[in-house]
């Protein structure tokens, strides 16, 4: 019986170390040398004179209320039914709240887990009239900040392009400071 006890211990701290030390380091250590950006978080950083600051990050979204931001998907988590009768009333809500005849999905429909840092192009888009009326810009260099927030990739019948939120608010900003 004891052997059996310390032949147990033995193997349960021999894979705690292999498992729970050397396996995390290793991982670590490839993400950081591979891919350091992604590995800490993707984190978005703006300079105000010497010091650096985090505002966001590429891969969690985060709100924008304002009129003069590009909005992204709502950010309460959403684990209903797409069928149920409280999804069905949440949707019309916020198409109300939204004051527009076609809304597109993604701005009235939360994602399961409610961070999403993307929106489809049309979402972007029909967002356009309200950007530039609260900035006081052209319709057309908001689709142009817009564009240049395109990532992904379409290629025939797929399109997996997305707008990133955070990207076009940064864009919009910087625009807004040169023509002050």
């Amino acid at each position: 019986m004891k052997k059996i006890m310390i032949a147990s211990l033995k193997s349960v701290l021999l894979f705690t170390l292999i498992c729970g030390v050397f396996y995390t380091v290793a991982v670590t250590a490839v993400g950081q040398v591979l891919f350091p950006t992604q590995a800490n978080g993707s984190l978005v950083k703006e300079k105000k004179g010497e010091k650096h600051s985090v505002i966001g990050s590429k891969l969690i979204g985060q709100t924008f209320t304002s009129d003069q931001y590009l909005h992204g998907r709502p950010t309460q988590v959403s684990q209903l039914s797409p069928v149920s009768k409280e999804q069905h009333t949440l949707v019309e809500k916020r198409v109300e709240q939204a004051d527009a005849v076609n809304v597109p999905i993604d701005l009235v429909t939360a994602s399961a887990s409610g961070v999403d840092p993307e929106l489809s192009i049309t979402a972007a888009m029909s967002q356009v009239s309200r950007i530039a009326s609260a900035r006081t810009m052209k319709k057309a260099d908001v689709r142009d900040i817009i564009k240049q927030n395109i990532t992904g990739l379409k290629i025939g019948p797929v399109d997996s392009r997305r707008i990133n939120v955070l990207g076009v608010n940064q864009m919009l900003d910087e625009a807004g400071k040169r023509m002050e």
